[in-house]
């Protein structure tokens, strides 16, 4: 794998971590409307009820929000240049996947390859941290080889 299909891959992770972001956003957006009543409208108890529900709701989604942009921020950090080495940035494949290390990410897909965001502090990311290609780890009683490391 190269420098420029690792490049790709960085942006389709960026690209949807902002997406991620931006849906949030607007969803904050819209809950802290639902949670405001205007001044000199009329309204029934349950109106202060669900105004309450969706301010509550709303704090929940600020945290998310939060986590959220930590992901783009780790994303938009991540060193992709071409590695032998697992660390931040590196792209493995194992057991059929392939999964971009160093950040947390759902699946996406990139000249035709699915790929996932494996945490560094997840076990799996532990497991492999400083591994090559052929080398083996275990995680939860179960062995794996990392068939790439790029």
């Amino acid at each position: 794998m190269d420098q420029a299909a690792k490049q790709r891959i960085k942006a389709a992770l960026v690209a949807r971590a902002t997406e991620a972001l931006d849906a949030l956003r607007a969803q904050v957006r819209d809950d802290d409307a639902a949670s405001r009543i205007p001044e000199g409208d009329t309204y029934q108890d349950d109106d202060l009820s669900q105004a309450d529900e969706a301010g509550d709701l709303g704090a929940l989604l600020e945290i998310s929000l939060s986590r959220q942009q930590a992901a783009l921020d780790a994303a938009q950090a991540l060193d992709v240049a071409p590695t032998d080495v697992v660390g931040p940035g590196a792209v493995v494949c194992f057991d059929g996947s392939s999964y971009v290390v160093g950040v947390l990410s759902d699946a996406f897909e990139v000249d035709g390859v699915t790929y996932e965001g494996i945490s560094g502090d997840s076990p799996v990311g532990e497991a492999i941290a400083g591994l090559r290609a052929g080398d083996t780890f275990t995680v939860n009683g179960q062995s794996h080889t990392l068939d790439t490391v790029a």
